[in-house]
C-alpha cells in the first residue's frame, strides 16, 4: 500500500472514532443518556426520557440526526415518529382540529404509524410518558368511538349506557366536549336532541305540565320532534325511543 493510502486511511479512522465519540458522549447534552458499549441511547429513551433532552436543547441531536433531522450518521430520521416535522409528533394540521384530523388521518393511512412502542403502542393501549390508550376514547375498540354494540339500536344502547356509566367518557374535547355543547367534525351538541339539558329530553318540566307541549310545538313546530332519535322523521314513531304522535294525535 502506498504511502498516500496508509495515511488516507488513517484519517478515516481518526475521523470514524471522533464521530463515533460525539455521538456515544453525553458531553455536550447532560440529558443525553448513552450505553458506552454501544453508543446508543438506552431503552426507554424514546419516550419520555429522549422528549426531555430534545426540549432542554434539540440542537445537540444534529450531531448524530443530522442538522435536519433526517438520519446524519445514525441512520435515524425523527420524522420516522414526528409525522409532521422533528418538532410535530403528528401531522401538521393536527394540532388545529385534533378530532377531525386524526379522523381523516386514520381513515386514510390506517393506525400502523400509531402503533408502535414509542406511540400509542403495539397494540394501541398506551405508553406510559407518551401516547394514551385509543380505547380512552374509542370505547368499543380501536375501530369503534362508541362501545361495539352501540350501532345495532344506536339510540337505546346510548341511553342505557349514560345510565350505567354517567357521561363522563362522552364529555371530552374530542368527543361531545367537555361541556357536552359538541365537538367540530365530531360529536354533536348533546342538547340538539337533549333539548331540556343533557340529562333531559324534552324541555324542563315537560313531563309536570302537559300544556308545555302543546305550547312548544305550537310556538316552535315540530322540527326538533321529526328526527330519527325522536319521534322519527315523519313523527310515527322511533323503536324505543318517542313514540307515533297519531298515538295520541
Amino acid at each position: 500500500m502506498s504511502p498516500i493510502k496508509k495515511i488516507l486511511n488513517a484519517g478515516v479512522i481518526v475521523l470514524g472514532m471522533f464521530l463515533l465519540h460525539g455521538c456515544g458522549s453525553s458531553t455536550a447534552n447532560p440529558q443525553a443518556q448513552f450505553n458506552s458499549s454501544t453508543a446508543q441511547h438506552p431503552a426507554g429513551w424514546q419516550t419520555s426520557g429522549h422528549m426531555t433532552a430534545a426540549q432542554t436543547d434539540m440542537s445537540t441531536c444534529i450531531a448524530c440526526h443530522g442538522s435536519d433531522y433526517s438520519g446524519g450518521i445514525s441512520k435515524v430520521s425523527c420524522t420516522q415518529c414526528h409525522l409532521g416535522g422533528a418538532t410535530s409528533v403528528h401531522p401538521v394540521v393536527w394540532s388545529q382540529m385534533t378530532a377531525t384530523a386524526h379522523g381523516s388521518y386514520v381513515t386514510t393511512n390506517g393506525n400502523s404509524s400509531c402503533a408502535t412502542a414509542a406511540c400509542h403502542g403495539t397494540d394501541l393501549s398506551g405508553v406510559a410518558g407518551s401516547g394514551p390508550s385509543c380505547t380512552g376514547c374509542h370505547i368499543g375498540g380501536v375501530g369503534s368511538v362508541h362501545p361495539a354494540d352501540w350501532g345495532s339500536m344506536t339510540y337505546y344502547q346510548h341511553k342505557i349506557y349514560v345510565q350505567a356509566n354517567g357521561t363522563t367518557t362522552c364529555a371530552n374535547g374530542n368527543c361531545h366536549g367537555a361541556s357536552l355543547t359538541g365537538v367540530v367534525g365530531s360529536g354533536p351538541s348533546c342538547t340538539q336532541c337533549h333539548l331540556g339539558g343533557v340529562n333531559s329530553v324534552h324541555p324542563s318540566a315537560w313531563t309536570t305540565d302537559i300544556t308545555l307541549h302543546k305550547n312548544y310545538v305550537a310556538n316552535l313546530g315540530t322540527g326538533s320532534c321529526a328526527t330519527t332519535v325522536c319521534h322519527g322523521t315523519n313523527l310515527t314513531g322511533v323503536l324505543l325511543s318517542g313514540p307515533s304522535c297519531a298515538k295520541c294525535h
